[in-house]
């Protein structure tokens, strides 16, 4: 008898939130960067040049991208466990979502929930281990 994972809608739901939170985090410390260079468009002097604003805000932009990839580490290791247990996907199309995750995690966590979770019907047979 073959174990079965149930992806209902709930399911669904809490692994779209998991899977795009990366993309979010990535996004707000992109959003702050774009905001602190703001000043440079409105025709400022060169003397708050961009590699000035950067080294001065050097220690948050830091945070918030370790924070980001801190974030990001628990939901890839979600997302190549989700892919190693599900039996329907051939040996290829694995290998591929797992090259894909490993190079670009926080966006390809958001596109394996899109182009492979959310299709998904409501009972999976899986594997009982990812060995």
């Amino acid at each position: 008898m073959d174990k079965l994972m149930v992806f209902d809608e709930k399911m669904k739901r809490r692994m779209g939130i998991i899977c795009f939170l990366p993309v979010v985090c990535f996004g707000i410390c992109l959003a702050y960067f774009f905001l602190l260079l703001l000043p440079l468009t409105h025709g400022h002097p060169a003397v708050s040049s961009a590699v000035g604003i950067t080294s001065r805000n050097y220690d948050t932009l830091f945070a918030m991208l370790a924070a980001s990839a801190i974030i990001t580490a628990p939901v890839f290791i979600y997302c190549l466990v989700i892919l190693a247990r599900v039996k329907h996907m051939n040996a290829a199309s694995k290998l591929m979502w797992i090259v894909f995750l490993s190079v670009m995690a926080p966006i390809a966590s958001a596109l394996f929930f899109i182009f492979h979770v959310k299709d998904l019907p409501k009972y999976v047979s899986i594997h009982p281990d990812i060995a």
